[in-house]
């Protein structure tokens, strides 16, 4: 029996590309919900139809990326910036140029890169006003977590994790707790899908503990 270790990354995008595969959501809504672009997600898609899991395990797993890189490489990936990708964070570029593109270097490389070619990448999250993005159309294709401290009627204070399901604006599910933890996120988690069945993507607020990584037996 072999045994595949998954990231958190990679759960999701299994999740989203087997809905996808089974109709349950377009090409288009599968993009936006992993931030590809609809030709990576067709080429995820085939993937998985060939190899199911394994075919969303990077080939690159456990290769270190590059630091150094060539000259026609560097000329490749300043092109790719300027007529493509112009305007990406480093994170989001090192993604696509990966997925896209076969060129796997670290995204301190690519930073440093852009900045002694007099050009430079927005930063990850960006100040200043943003365009809301629109609502999924349908129940249960996205399900945001959004963790919130209260101090009602106790002394101690006491945590709220609820979940909001992006299309409708419906709680599925939220619980009283004393601290925000892994184990009180994942007994919310667990309950979602208990009432729900799995979303398609989760997303966390940035106070979230940490990311959950699982192992996937086939």
């Amino acid at each position: 029996m072999e045994v595949i270790t998954l990231s958190q990354k990679e759960i999701t995008r299994y999740q989203v590309i087997k809905n996808s595969l089974d109709r349950k959501i377009s090409n288009n809504q599968a993009a936006s919900l992993l931030g590809l672009s609809k030709r990576q997600i067709i080429r995820l898609k085939n993937k998985v139809r060939e190899a199911d899991l394994r075919g969303i395990v990077h080939g690159n797993r456990g290769k270190p990326p590059k630091t150094t890189i060539g000259k026609e490489t560097k000329e490749t990936i300043l092109n790719l910036y300027l007529n493509t990708y112009n305007g990406f964070n480093v994170s989001h570029f090192g993604e696509f140029l990966e997925e896209e593109h076969g060129i796997q270097v670290s995204r301190e490389t690519i930073r440093r890169l852009l900045l002694v070619s007099g050009l430079r990448a927005k930063s990850k999250s960006p100040p200043g006003h943003r365009t809301r993005r629109a609502r999924m159309p349908k129940s249960g294709l996205l399900v945001q977590m959004d963790s919130s401290e209260h101090k009602w009627l106790v002394e101690n204070t006491i945590w709220l994790i609820a979940t909001i399901d992006d299309a409708t604006g419906e709680v599925p599910y939220a619980l009283f707790v004393d601290s925000d933890s892994t184990e009180n996120n994942m007994r919310v988690i667990k309950r979602l899908i208990e009432k729900k069945g799995i979303p398609a993507a989760l997303y966390t607020d940035g106070a979230s503990p940490e990311p959950i990584s699982g192992q996937v037996i086939s």
